[in-house]
């Protein structure tokens, strides 16, 4: 029975809570840097913090932020929480060559940053210059000292003074190439305006946006050292002029040693020589290699290979280069077609190599303007391009491993997966993964422990473009283009029921080239296929919402997801991951069946004689990084999810494998799979682990850290729940979302984990531990308080968790 307290003494409780952890920090802070002061020499201070002032006086659109110029600040504060590492550091016996001490110093301890002001002065004079090459010439930094004696910490403060800015008030450009200044003089993408902030930056920036330009209209050897820019900031009241050169092509020198320059030429591409199977080592090592490759012609290639046939089919090979035999030479078109090719599994290395033509055997063209005398020449050659691709491994196998278990679960689920990379001779990609799975649920009566089984394949293949009637993409502007269909089938052997849950879907996938990739799946129909449920099993559940779910129901919708990245995910290094994912159900089934005015049977709509779910489900998962030290770095992670069900599925409970749960190797990770929520319901022991809820919410920081050789550590904690929205009819009491109760309906975890780095994978073991639970009545939820194997959990996986 739930112990139902006032308000107010809850309150207090808290209150206290919250003192007594507020309390054990102070005393942790104060004892740490007490213990720093005890090792540190006489004079020597501990920077703590950079602190820099802003110039409030310059308008906020003009003002240069401090996250600008702390890039320039040579000398920066330990990243380390409560000073616990330098503690550490300072602790070992730098005279003593032992393995304790190297621990110390190498692995565990980080070394304080002690203040120098020499470093100080030159961080000074580099923001000095950058903000002067911003524009205000006339800056000044400024620094002080904030010095505490007794605690041996120092904080620095910078303060820039920006002043009054030089303005742009003249452009003039000087092209001594002819032919290019008549392309120049149709430009009107300039970054230089008048009235403008002489920024040097935008200076470069103008100078790589013509060079850009230009390399994509044809001028090969074009570069940014043709372009140079004269300032003068002699004119008064803050006033500069910008004179823009840009110089002719240096063809040589003459006996004197003067430069001769040209206008520079203009190139179009000339014969386009794939290998598609380049052996580089082969290539360097075995004179006659050339002699051993057959060639064939196809629309404008050729394809030079070893054997009987090319590896890769030339149809594949012609979409992916965009490069034409006759075209004018254009960098952007060279880059895509880069991008194209390593964006292809199969191909491991791409090399675009450029020979131009002699310019003795250059042809002259003459550039004719509005009318006949606006005129100008240069010379035109050829580039012939050689494109050599080295394959990757055509075929291989991967192995994963997942484990959970507590003092009464324990639950390993293993993957075999095989993959051919080059299926058809089209880049086609097919992969194939066996999942096998095995879960205990212990009682007290040994007879009556619960197992479980799972087997369950996946079949899928990915081709390298869009499989449709008409063209999808024309204007050639979607990158790595892939069609995928899969089909997956999974039989789950519970002690309680049976059930078969079977997929097919069809869609795209995409990218922009940077940093968004999408995928969208326009046909994706799941089955959920109950051949036994248990009576006992669904009494037990004591939810009408959560029993009903367990029945035959068809899933055929859309669903799709966005994915933005800086940068791929790592034990260490800044990156941001941003991932929003949909789906829905029974739309379009819904809308055809009305229209041709179809009919209920027992209250639903159905599908080949299966009722068919309706629902919207989306969710977001967001993650960063934060880089504190070579090997070490703060990541968090939020989460939230939600499927809202209507019309078919209005009254009726969705499947269990479409709601979400918590707990696991990469959720929750002090509660085992599926044993945390929903809300503050109480813990309800239904043989099977069976937590469920239609909306998710989750937050997690962990810190990783090497500890020595191959292996690394990480401290987490982890925050969340799951719950049913209050539509949802029959849940228990407590399960509902509700805003004035979702703070103490937060489960909240700990733990410790060991990463084994083995640079082409990563084993992961987590200790979790409870720290709050929702789930257990007033005034016990705070488990932490009675420390008890069973509110812990141990997981073990491949990878990070997020």
């Amino acid at each position: 029975m739930r112990n139902f307290l006032p308000t107010h003494v809850k309150m207090k409780r808290r209150i206290r809570r919250i003192g007594t952890i507020w309390m054990a920090l102070t005393a942790m802070v104060a004892v740490s840097s007490c213990n720093i002061r005890n090792y540190l020499p006489e004079g020597h201070y501990v920077l703590t913090q950079n602190h820099i002032e802003t110039d409030k006086q310059t308008p906020k659109s003009e003002r240069i932020e401090a996250s600008e110029i702390s890039q320039y600040i040579k000398q920066r504060p330990a990243m380390d929480l409560l000073n616990v590492r330098a503690y550490l550091y300072l602790r070992a016996n730098p005279n003593v060559d032992n393995a304790w001490n190297n621990l110390l110093r190498t692995t565990l301890g980080t070394p304080p940053t002690i203040l120098d002001t020499t470093l100080t002065r030159r961080s000074a004079a580099n923001i000095e210059s950058y903000v002067a090459s911003r524009g205000f010439f006339g800056a000044t930094e400024e620094y002080s000292f904030s010095l505490d004696p007794k605690r041996q910490t120092a904080k620095v403060t910078y303060t820039t003074i920006q002043g009054e800015p030089y303005r742009i008030s003249r452009i003039d450009n000087n092209i001594q190439d002819s032919y290019i200044a008549k392309i120049i003089a149709r430009d009107t993408l300039s970054l230089l305006r008048r009235g403008d902030i002489l920024d040097i930056n935008t200076l470069g920036e103008e100078r790589t946006r013509l060079t850009n330009m230009l390399r994509s209209s044809g001028f090969y050897d074009f570069s940014e050292s043709n372009i140079d820019f004269q300032v003068d900031t002699t004119l008064g009241h803050h006033n500069a002029s910008v004179e823009m050169i840009l110089r002719q092509q240096v063809v040589g020198y003459s006996p004197q040693g003067a430069p001769i320059a040209q206008n520079s030429p203009i190139y179009r591409i000339g014969t386009i020589r794939v290998l598609p199977d380049y052996n580089a080592t082969e290539a360097a090592t075995n004179p006659d290699y050339h002699l051993l490759l057959d060639t064939l012609t196809y629309k404008g290639m050729e394809i030079i290979y070893p054997g009987s046939k090319p590896n890769i089919r030339p149809s594949i090979l012609r979409k992916l280069i965009k490069l034409r035999s006759g075209s004018v030479y254009n960098d952007s078109r060279v880059t895509t077609t880069y991008e194209n090719l390593m964006r292809v599994d199969y191909i491991h290395s791409a090399n675009i190599l450029f020979t131009p033509e002699n310019r003795e055997a250059m042809t002259a063209v003459t550039y004719v303007g509005d009318h006949w005398s606006d005129t100008a020449e240069t010379t035109e050659g050829t580039l012939d391009c050689e494109i050599r691709l080295s394959p990757a491994m055509r075929q291989s196998y991967k192995l994963e491993l997942e484990t959970s278990t507590t003092s009464s679960f324990y639950g390993v689920a293993t993957t075999l997966g095989y993959q051919n990379r080059n299926l058809f001779r089209g880049a086609e990609q097919l992969d194939m993964s066996l999942t096998l799975g095995y879960e205990l649920l212990k009682v007290d009566d040994p007879s009556l422990n619960r197992n479980s089984t799972e087997l369950g394949g996946m079949v899928g293949i990915s081709f390298p473009r869009f499989l449709f009637p008409v063209d999808l993409d024309p204007t050639g502007r979607l990158l790595s283009p892939q069609t995928r269909v899969e089909i997956s089938i999974n039989g789950q052997n519970r002690r309680y029921y049976n059930r078969v849950l079977s997929n097919i879907s069809f869609g795209y996938s995409w990218n922009n080239g940077r940093r968004s990739h999408y995928s969208l799946r326009p046909f994706d129909v799941s089955l959920v296929k109950m051949n036994y449920v248990s009576q006992t099993f669904l009494d037990k559940l004591q939810n009408p919402y959560l029993k009903d779910s367990y029945t035959t129901q068809m899933m055929a919708g859309i669903s799709g997801a966005y994915t933005y990245g800086t940068q791929a995910s790592t034990s260490t290094g800044d990156y941001t991951t941003l991932r929003i994912g949909f789906s829905t159900s029974g739309n379009i089934v819904a809308g055809v069946q009305k229209l041709f005015g179809a009919t209920k049977t027992n209250g639903h709509y159905t599908l080949f004689g299966i009722p068919y779910a309706q629902y919207l489900r989306g969710d977001v998962n967001w993650a960063h990084s934060i880089p504190m030290g070579e090997r070490t770095s703060l990541v968090y992670r939020l989460y939230g999810g939600l499927i809202f069900p209507y019309g078919n599925s209005r009254n009726e409970s969705l499947p269990a494998d479409r709601l979400f749960y918590a707990g696991g190797v990469n959720s929750m990770r002090g509660w085992a799979v599926r044993t945390l929520g929903p809300g503050g319901s109480a813990e309800v022991n239904s043989g099977y682990p069976s937590q469920f809820g239609n909306l998710r919410l989750e937050a997690n920081a962990e810190l990783r850290f090497p500890i020595g050789g191959i292996f690394d550590g990480a401290a987490f904690i982890d925050a969340g729940n799951v719950w049913y929205t209050p539509n949802i009819q029959g849940i228990p009491e407590g399960a509902a979302f509700r805003f004035n109760t979702l703070l103490p309906q937060i489960a909240l975890n700990t733990g410790v984990g060991l990463r084994v780095n083995l640079s082409v994978l990563v084993l992961r073991l987590d200790w979790g531990i409870q720290l709050y639970n929702p789930g257990k009545s007033e005034g016990s939820r705070w488990v932490i308080a009675k420390p008890n194997i069973h509110n812990t959990s141990l997981n073990f996986g491949i990878g990070y968790p997020f």
